[in-house]
């Protein structure tokens, strides 16, 4: 018997769905405005329509292991047989080149039709353990996008927001533009979280823990990062006592310091709780949760 899906969508109010098109200069308050969403229920999580950096790499690798001639038919259906021309045979780099061009809606055609004969797919493959291995891993880098497989189709199970880049993907841009310390730790953290979550068994409390203590990294540097501009004593040993700096340097309001904490403790509870969900399902929400809270922090850090 399946597991059940969470569904969580929150509306924003009429006069903030007017417009859908991304701006990369605003102010913290119209970054605010615009994402208080986020705080109206513990389980809101910015998820977008396009595929992230790691399921595009994930898919390249799951292709590497067919037939070049076998990969002209399979690609060709769905992307531009020019481009298929052009960049095979050189099937590394040049295929990740290929699918990094495509479009979003010619990936979900691809990988609809992978789902729906992925049978064949694997009996092309020798041993069969090659195919498994590759194929277990893009469908849980799915699940990190919010899709799954369901009845042989792929298909959404978080709110989407079309044409908008994966949160984490726009989190990492934006940290590695930053004069942040810890910054090559917390991409770290953040993917041996998402390791974690598609290892073999998966270490699901291994990828929240390693979330949760990615967001108190990034918290603690934005804190020291403050103090040059707004000295001030706290504990930065302690996350409470590091929100509570956030919150009286200005960084971040009460009610924000209290959806913060809340994740915090969201994802520091694991992924053993029964409310519903599968120990999968938790952990891919906790970690969503996290990476939607590291782009919330870091937008409002450098748009003061």
């Amino acid at each position: 018997m399946g597991s059940k899906r969470c569904r969580v969508r929150v509306p924003a109010p009429n006069h903030q769905r007017q417009s859908t098109e991304k701006s990369s200069n605003f102010s913290k308050g119209s970054f605010r405005r615009a994402n208080h969403s986020i705080f109206c229920v513990p389980f809101c999580v910015l998820i977008s329509f396009m595929y992230s950096i790691r399921t595009k790499f994930s898919l390249v690798r799951y292709l590497s292991i067919h037939e070049i001639g076998f990969l002209r038919v399979l690609l060709g259906g769905h992307i531009n047989t020019a481009d298929i021309l052009q960049y095979i045979p050189m099937i590394n780099d040049d295929l990740t080149a290929c699918i990094n061009s495509a479009s979003n809606e010619s990936l979900m055609a691809l990988l609809n039709n992978m789902v729906q004969t992925s049978g064949d797919l694997r009996n092309r493959i020798e041993p069969r353990y090659r195919h498994d291995q590759c194929w277990t891993d893009l469908l849980n880098c799915l699940l990190l996008d919010g899709f799954s497989v369901e009845d042989n189709r792929l298909v959404s199970i978080d709110p989407n927001i079309e044409g908008q880049e994966p949160v984490e993907d726009e989190f990492i841009r934006e940290l590695n533009a930053s004069s942040l310390s810890d910054v090559d730790d917390i991409k770290d953290l953040l993917n041996r979280s998402a390791d974690d979550f598609r290892s073999t068994p998966p270490d699901y409390n291994g990828c929240l823990s390693k979330a949760r203590i990615a967001i108190e990294t990034l918290a603690k540097g934005m804190a020291l990062h403050r103090q040059a501009t707004h000295p001030a004593q706290y504990n930065p040993s302690s996350w409470g006592s590091v929100l509570g700096y956030l919150r009286t340097s200005g960084l971040i309001t009460e009610n924000e310091e209290k959806g913060l904490a809340g994740v915090y403790g969201f994802v520091s509870a694991g992924s053993h709780r029964h409310v519903g969900l599968s120990e999968m399902e938790m952990a891919r929400l906790g970690r969503n949760l996290v990476a939607s809270m590291c782009y919330f922090l870091i937008k409002l850090h450098y748009n003061p």
